[in-house]
């Protein structure tokens, strides 16, 4: 009996013991973990402070104000984030479909921005800039030129031009199709003034990389989406490294309205005093080349310094290159003349495309240019044939026949029957006939002061 009794008190005090342990433990984590979050507190008493301010580096600040144009504002965009910092400025219209036109060309340079950043050196740290000018039209148009110059490294930048349109008045937002009053043919004919002049600029001499001109200039909606609007003039913008090199920038071609005044809309049109100028008269050859001919022709075009247009056959070009060749060499303009000269408008749309674009591959090939004006065969023209094409379609207003009278007298003599200032003449250099009868032309030609000139340089030709 004792001994279990002296056994029970020895495990209370066991228990007690234990339970001390226990508590004594407990106490001490509790006053760990409270003194850890006291010092901490302490240690740090603008930590709070400090993930604010983190916080408001990575924020968008969004400012507005007023313009001086009614119905416009300034908005303007900054972030200050060390590695991703941006200043983005852009118009604000009444206008939804105008504003979501601008909100989404934004959201599409903040992505470009990020992923370049994302794919640089974590050492280098990016800039997007973005600022804009309104430039006004007569008509109420405003246009609303952004510059973007998205840097990546202290070396590397990105610069481009994006242009948006609004009457701030009624809201419409006028597109190229409008300036050239939705003729596919008129922006054919815009489109060789913009290359010739970007050719001729001066100041393009040492960065223009001339193989790289004929596709952004090539008449299609997509390629004159950035242009502005002036008084005097339009202005086309191409984004940097798409025809000049990359340091270069981004290329600017003003275009005064009077030089296309017959190809746009007649809001766009302006009025000027057109001096009086020198007769023209185009001369154009159709069918060739021809290896007996075509280089007789030349001759006699050369003796009188005289340059023309030679509408060519695709299976010609191919069969003689060197003939081709000869004419652009010596400055005449080369036309499309189809490759077989059936009647377009009856092809299939697959023949079609064969008739045409054949012709423009093999003309290309053999002479290393672009043919700039393209001439159905027997004129036989619709809308899908013209739009099989990206040049210019271009006829006659003077046929000599000489297919069918073959005679080199007559071929003077149908000439003097219709001839009048701006004659487009119809001749064809695969006939003796024709090239024997040449120099006659042209001396009558001469003698009543006419001057000779490419088609395309032909007014509203």
């Amino acid at each position: 009996m004792k001994k279990d009794n002296k056994r029970k008190r020895r495990m209370r005090l066991i228990n007690i013991g234990f339970l001390s342990v226990i508590t004594i433990l407990t106490i001490t984590v509790l006053f760990l973990i409270i003194h850890s979050f006291t010092s901490s507190t302490s240690a740090s008493p603008n930590r709070g402070k400090h993930q604010s301010a983190d916080r408001s580096k990575t924020e968008v600040n969004i400012h507005s104000k007023d313009s001086s144009i009614r119905g416009i504002n300034i908005v303007t965009e900054t972030m200050d984030d060390q590695r991703m910092p941006f200043s983005i400025q852009y118009p604000k219209s009444e206008f939804e479909n105008f504003n979501q036109e601008v909100a989404v060309y934004i959201k599409s340079l903040k992505k470009d921005y990020q992923v370049l950043n994302e794919n640089s050196s974590r050492d280098t740290h990016g800039r997007l800039n973005v600022t804009f000018e309104t430039i006004r039209h007569s008509t109420g148009y405003l246009s609303f030129v952004l510059h973007a110059t998205k840097t990546v490294s202290n070396e590397d930048s990105i610069m481009e031009v994006r242009t948006f349109h609004l009457n701030p008045e009624t809201g419409i937002m006028p597109t190229m199709a409008d300036v050239v009053n939705h003729n596919a043919e008129n922006l054919k004919r815009i489109a060789k003034i913009v290359r010739d002049q970007i050719y001729e600029n001066t100041a393009l001499q040492n960065s223009l990389i001339i193989d790289s001109v004929w596709q952004p200039t090539e008449p299609i909606w997509a390629n004159y989406r950035n242009f502005a609007l002036t008084d005097d003039e339009l202005i086309l913008y191409y984004a940097t490294g798409v025809m000049t090199k990359r340091q270069a920038g981004p290329v600017q071609i003003e275009i005064p309205w009077k030089d296309i005044n017959p190809y746009v809309a007649k809001e766009f049109q302006v009025d000027h005093v057109v001096e009086r100028q020198e007769k023209k008269i185009a001369l154009t050859f159709d069918d060739g080349p021809d290896p007996h001919y075509t280089e007789k022709i030349l001759k006699t075009l050369e003796k009188y310094d005289v340059k023309a247009t030679f509408f060519m056959l695709g299976n010609r070009v191919q069969e003689y290159p060197e003939i081709a060749r000869m004419v652009a060499d010596a400055g005449h303009e080369i036309g499309n003349h189809s490759w077989n000269h059936p009647p377009l408008p009856n092809l299939t749309d697959e023949d079609l495309h064969h008739e045409v674009q054949g012709t423009e591959e093999a003309i290309l090939q053999a002479t290393g240019q672009h043919a700039t004006v393209f001439r159905p065969p027997y004129g036989a023209v619709d809308q899908r044939v013209r739009e099989s094409s990206k040049l210019p379609v271009v006829l006659w207003n003077v046929d000599t026949l000489d297919w069918e009278h073959l005679d080199p007298e007559k071929l003077l003599e149908s000439i003097k029957t219709d001839l009048k200032e701006n004659s487009i003449v119809l001749m064809h250099d695969i006939h003796e006939s024709t090239a024997e009868g040449l120099e006659a032309v042209l001396e009558f030609l001469k003698s009543q002061n006419y001057t000779f000139v490419p088609v395309s340089e032909m007014e509203n030709y």
